[in-house]
């Protein structure tokens, strides 16, 4: 009897991405500045609804909580929550 032959196939690593990791190079000027814009969109939802504003602001905190992401973790925006933040910002006429 011949010796059956073994071959193994090389392994590569999946070319999947996450959309919510950052990538191993950004451009952190151009992403601290859009967050920049971020924060003052936060400002500007909280002058919109001024004392009235309720602490469970659904929009309010959307923001806030892309802001506080990026800050610990560096996690960049995608595209639909860039499409999210555009229609805050001309909601909200910042």
């Amino acid at each position: 009897m011949k010796p059956i032959k073994k071959t193994t196939a090389i392994k590569r690593p999946a070319k999947r991405t996450d959309n919510y990791t950052t990538p191993p190079k950004y451009d952190k000027v151009k992403w601290d500045m859009i967050f920049g814009k971020m924060k003052k969109l936060a400002t500007a939802i909280e002058m919109y609804w001024g004392g009235k504003m309720d602490i469970d602001n659904v929009e309010y905190r959307w923001v806030n909580d892309r802001i506080e992401y990026y800050e610990a973790e560096d996690r960049l925006l995608t595209k639909d929550e860039m499409s999210a933040a555009n229609i805050y910002w001309n909601k909200y006429g910042a």
